[in-house]
């Protein structure tokens, strides 16, 4: 098993011991709620993309939610997250599948969470219907504890990560990744036994 493998289900058995604390301290109404704790996020929502669902990740959030997606897109209702994400499934991501690579969570208060994920795309097509390279970004749910007690998404944002870089310089309405940390020289090989 790879190491990266390995930590991964480090990772994922972390957020499954801490969704079972949260239980444990929050109180949970009875019956089915769209999270029964701000953890299950990762899992619904990862479950909903990998099925293609848009009225699952839909119901994941408030009505009156913020997404904010990899190019600036901003998006105001759960009904405009889903309608994108239903195109999307249809298009770009129509055998594409989504996985969380890293999760970090933090409760704020006791109605309130925010999660950060490092997420891995693979599968995308591009408008040619052409396979793409792999993609990897960084998504930040805020979560509220809503008056029946579950908890919704009131605003998220993804992030893409550009290897190598630092920052964005715009020139001519073009993007360009670019770093301001300069490279480590290259060291010639220390001489046999000085070391």
């Amino acid at each position: 098993m790879s190491g990266t493998k390995k930590r991964f289900e480090r990772q994922v058995k972390l957020v499954r011991d801490l969704a079972a604390a949260s239980r444990e301290y929050l109180p949970m109404p009875p019956g089915p709620t769209p999270l029964a704790g701000p953890l299950e996020v990762v899992a619904k929502f990862a479950a909903a993309w990998e099925s293609k669902d848009a009225a699952a990740i839909g119901s994941l959030f408030a009505e009156d939610a913020d997404y904010v997606n990899v190019v600036g897109l901003w998006w105001t209702s759960r009904h405009s997250i889903q309608r994108v994400f239903k195109r999307s499934f249809k298009d770009e991501f129509k055998t594409a599948t989504f996985t969380f690579e890293k999760v970090s969570f933090r409760q704020v208060g006791s109605d309130a969470a925010v999660l950060h994920g490092r997420w891995q795309i693979s599968g995308q097509v591009d408008p040619e219907d052409e396979v793409a390279d792999v993609r990897r970004g960084m998504i930040m749910f805020v979560l509220e504890k809503v008056a029946d007690a579950s908890w919704l998404i009131v605003s998220a944002q993804a992030t893409d990560i550009a290897i190598a870089a630092d920052t964005l310089i715009a020139r001519d309405g073009q993007l360009t990744a670019t770093s301001y940390v300069p490279e480590v020289p290259n060291l010639p090989d220390p001489e046999p036994g000085s070391v």
